[in-house]
């Protein structure tokens, strides 16, 4: 051993050498969240930081490991996470590296960033997973907030035109491929624009916010979505909803809207109250492989939409369509 020349210790590069150094007591005193799993999934090492993350301790972690993913939808990276922590791991496959959502002891779904890595031994033989956790459920929650924030307009609460649109789209796709009825509701306000001359902007982003609310309590299941379009325009898509169902629920709009009694000295066709011009369009295909895209359903409602304000306006046009015959 070399030794100091000045103080008669060993030297620093002993000092430093890999098997002197207690590597889990430095993993211990880290916020690293390690877990080393034999690959049979049982437990080997929990760190402190697992433990502070997820709420259980060394002990009790191993009874929730099989369950800690949260799968959703189809996705790989989870099902093959699972699979290391419920001791059905294959070392020789590409190892999950993605962000996760996990149970806690807690209670709430929490978000992790996780890597897995696979040790092997002096003969190259995998003898245990390695994984890594880091907490970033508060930047997901920032992501989200951001995103709906670009998504929401921000007076009435309601999706914005590019969420509609973003919706419309994947609905249509999901409407098209499994044959299922699709309607798509617009929603003119009669002679708005004359308001603010009448009232003033305060007193018109009022009205707005009360045919928000209308609208929302219309559209209530979780695949529903409701949009402010336009400045005086709502849309609302149904998905899974037929044409009795389009037209019921037009006409309710159409009523809920007069019954608000809002003024609106230039609308001669609702007696000086504000009114709505409705359009509804109602699609499903009845065979596979139709190309039509989602213009198509919203060009039907914007058409039924004109036709009642060509007619004075105060009133619901609806049209069925049906693809592939």
């Amino acid at each position: 051993m070399a030794l100091d020349t000045r103080t008669g210790a060993p030297s620093g590069t002993d000092l430093l050498r890999p098997s002197s150094i207690d590597f889990e007591s430095l993993v211990k005193l880290s916020n690293e969240a390690v877990l080393l799993l034999g690959l049979d999934g049982r437990p080997a090492f929990v760190s402190p930081a697992v433990e502070r993350l997820l709420g259980w301790n060394a002990e009790s972690l191993a009874d929730h490991l099989t369950d800690l993913v949260y799968l959703s939808g189809n996705n790989a990276n989870a099902e093959l996470l699972q699979q290391i922590l419920s001791g059905r791991g294959d070392p020789d496959r590409l190892l999950p590296k993605a962000d996760f959502q996990l149970r806690s002891a807690a209670g709430p779904l929490m978000w992790a960033e996780v890597n897995t890595r696979v040790l092997k031994d002096g003969f190259g033989t995998p003898y245990a997973f390695a994984v890594y956790f880091r907490d970033i459920t508060r930047r997901k929650e920032l992501e989200c907030q951001l995103e709906a924030a670009t998504q929401t307009d921000p007076l009435t609460g309601l999706y914005n035109r590019r969420a509609f649109e973003d919706n419309l789209k994947r609905e249509w796709a999901i409407a098209l491929r499994e044959k299922t009825p699709t309607s798509l509701i617009k929603v003119s306000l009669d002679r708005f624009e004359a308001m603010t001359d009448h009232f003033g902007p305060e007193a018109v982003e009022d009205c707005l916010t009360k045919v928000a609310d209308a609208l929302k309590d219309t559209a209530r299941r979780p695949a529903d979505v409701t949009a402010r379009t336009a400045t005086s325009e709502f849309s609302l898509l149904l998905p899974r909803t037929h044409a009795m169902g389009a037209e019921t629920i037009s006409a309710y709009i159409h009523v809920a809207i007069q019954d608000l009694g809002i003024p609106n000295p230039d609308n001669s066709a609702g007696n000086g109250v504000l009114t709505a011009s409705v359009g509804a369009a109602c699609a499903v295909a009845e065979q596979n492989g139709i190309a039509e895209s989602a213009d198509f359903i919203l060009s039907a409602a914007e058409n039924c939409v004109f036709q009642a304000r060509q007619e004075g306006g105060n009133r619901v046009k609806t049209v069925m369509n049906v693809l592939g015959r």
